[in-house]
């Protein structure tokens, strides 16, 4: 898992995140889940019941049960570059989950069987574990692309084979599973109420400074209030790593300063580029060396390291 996916899951690994993170996306910022009610679901999944648990499990990147009256899962899996294998994992993972509430409810009714609780009621439930009544929590896992170029992958099962040069009547053989991907760059900030609205928004934006100044001194009361995780995952997202470096004193971040601080680096990027390109013209021209053509130029001993290699 890279930095940018380790980062994002851990932002969506906390509750009031991940219920912002549902309400957002599925429901336009209507608070249909509560953080109070989610819990996380970390588990792994292995093919064979009686295969001991090692790290050969597969790992989910988020996933909640939701209980408030009747429970559900909740799964995320974050994407920095397109998986063009995520309907087939997708599709996997969820039924892995199922598989494992069904492993669940197998134990429980073979000790409440032994313990002479229960009964089976017919051949079939004796021979699969599994009474006609049980019922199992549904799963839904979604994808969230953190890319800055389009999602280009397919959004189902099918849409990842020959399906579609299939005849007409061939195609009725065949059901889908279709998946949602959500692409980080597309998402509406106004749709979030936690910190991922900020992160939301300067992604969108990352590529026009204007743009994020305007939208920082607009909300900038928000900005302030920001906590570190946050600041991390959006300095990870738009390529600046240093970002939690322009931390307020009363908390939150300085966007405005971060990409001022930017400016001042490329000039400086540009002055040196200019001062080599200078030096490298006194070197042919003149013959000297290279600490003569810094020295004719004026340029300091304390930065002369930053040419000697010209």
């Amino acid at each position: 898992m890279g930095r940018i996916n380790e980062l994002v899951c851990d932002c969506l690994g906390r509750p009031e995140y991940y219920a912002d993170f549902w309400n957002g996306t599925q429901f336009r910022g209507v608070p249909k889940l509560q953080s109070k009610y989610l819990k996380r679901y970390d588990c792994e999944y292995h093919k064979s019941q009686h295969k001991p648990i090692s790290t050969a499990g597969i790992q989910r990147d988020v996933l909640m049960q939701y209980q408030e009256t009747n429970a559900f899962i909740l799964g995320v899996e974050v994407m920095e570059n397109p998986d063009y294998t995520m309907p087939v994992r997708i599709m996997d993972y969820d039924a892995q989950e199922l598989q494992r509430q069904i492993k669940d409810i197998r134990a429980q009714h073979e000790m409440a069987v032994n313990e002479k609780q229960e009964t089976w009621n017919s051949g079939g439930e004796y021979l699969y574990g599994v009474k006609k009544e049980d019922k199992f929590q549904p799963v839904h896992t979604m994808a969230l692309y953190c890319g800055t170029e389009e999602y280009d992958g397919a959004d189902s099962v099918l849409g990842m084979t020959g399906y579609d040069k299939l005849e007409p009547d061939l195609q009725t053989l065949f059901t889908d599973y279709p998946i949602k991907v959500y692409q980080l760059k597309d998402l509406q900030e106004e749709n979030y109420q936690t910190g991922l609205r900020e992160i939301i928004a300067i992604f969108k934006r990352s590529r026009d400074r204007d743009a994020i100044k305007k939208y920082y001194l607009e909300h900038k009361e928000r900005f302030q209030r920001m906590d570190e995780l946050s600041i991390d995952t959006l300095g990870a997202l738009i390529g600046k790593s240093k970002l939690k470096e322009f931390k307020q004193e009363k908390g939150g971040v300085d966007m405005c300063k971060a990409f001022e601080d930017e400016r001042e680096e490329g000039r400086e990027e540009g002055r040196e580029d200019t001062l080599r390109q200078s030096i490298l013209k006194l070197m042919e021209n003149l013959k000297l060396t290279s600490r003569q053509a810094m020295e004719a130029l004026g340029i300091p001993q304390s930065e002369w390291h930053k040419y000697e290699q010209v």
